[in-house]
């Protein structure tokens, strides 16, 4: 089929006038995430897209984003991208896609696993302008123009009690992010700084202490978050011909931290690399 009349319209039902904001902000959180969706899912294919207003009338804002695809490098001489993808399906699978995600937020703790806070950002822009009106309601469709009329092929309809609590669900997802990509420091180098005295247990502190300088100047001590994460590092010490103190380890680590909000102890993922005293890495992973 050919990609030809292939679009999305976005539909906005209100009773109260929408915030020039966050009408527009519907329109760029879709924008954003068809961009991602085909940069993830097909990435031989650029995609452009354009906003066209359709119509505006008191109590309803349409409005149709049309895009423009295209294969990235390769292309057959004489071969349009028509001819190599279905538009009309990509529209239609990013409809699923987008109710899929959002849709999450509409139930009690309702996640997109994958989502990233700018992400987040997208859907909260998505249903913003409907959360603000009571009696509000929004439709995202995926359509075609052909011979016999207008063909919806996928539909994403949801109303203000909805968008209201994606909201606050979105909001709260968010938090966590930043809490978690506070806590979590992946690829860090860890120097220990005395041996243990006892065999630590998982979650329980045992005698390693250790320096992460990208973090905190002075040593905290190592909790391992898994029996396979200690014996991983119990292996790779073995291993180490080098005075171990000197030795750097690439690690993954969660920082727990206490009351003051300062790091109080590093509990360690996953093991990477090793370098040893001479600075020469002698495991890669």
């Amino acid at each position: 089929m050919s990609g030809d009349g292939a679009h999305i319209r976005i539909k906005l039902d209100t009773e109260q006038p929408v915030a020039l904001d966050d009408f527009v902000g519907s329109f760029v959180g879709i924008g954003s995430q068809f961009e991602k969706f085909v940069a993830r899912q097909h990435p031989d294919i650029k995609a452009d897209s354009e906003f066209f207003v359709k119509e505006v009338r008191a109590g309803c804002i349409e409005a149709d984003l049309v895009a423009w695809v295209a294969p990235v490098v390769g292309a057959l001489p004489g071969m349009s991208a028509v001819d190599m993808i279905d538009k009309a399906q990509i529209l239609t699978t990013f409809v699923k896609d987008v109710e899929r995600k959002i849709s999450a937020y509409f139930r009690p703790k309702g996640r997109d696993p994958q989502a990233s806070k700018s992400d987040l950002s997208d859907y909260l822009k998505t249903v913003k302008a409907i959360a603000s009106d009571p009696a509000a309601s929004g439709n995202i469709e995926a359509a075609t123009f052909e011979a016999d009329g207008r063909r919806v092929r996928a539909a994403f309809r949801f109303k203000s009690s909805e968008a209201k609590a994606a909201e606050r669900r979105i909001a709260d997802h968010r938090k966590e992010l930043e809490a978690k990509v506070e806590a979590d420091q992946n690829r860090v180098l860890l120097r220990f700084v005395r041996p243990s005295v006892e065999a630590s247990k998982p979650g329980k502190k045992g005698g390693e202490r250790a320096v992460i300088e990208s973090i905190h100047k002075r040593a905290l001590p190592v909790l391992y978050a898994s029996d396979l994460a200690e014996q991983r590092m119990h292996h790779e010490k073995l291993q180490l011909e080098g005075n171990i103190f000197r030795a750097l380890f690439d690690v993954d680590v969660n920082v727990e931290v206490g009351s003051a909000g300062r790091p109080i102890a590093y509990r360690l993922k996953n093991v990477y690399a090793v370098i040893d005293n001479e600075g020469e890495e002698s495991l890669d992973l």
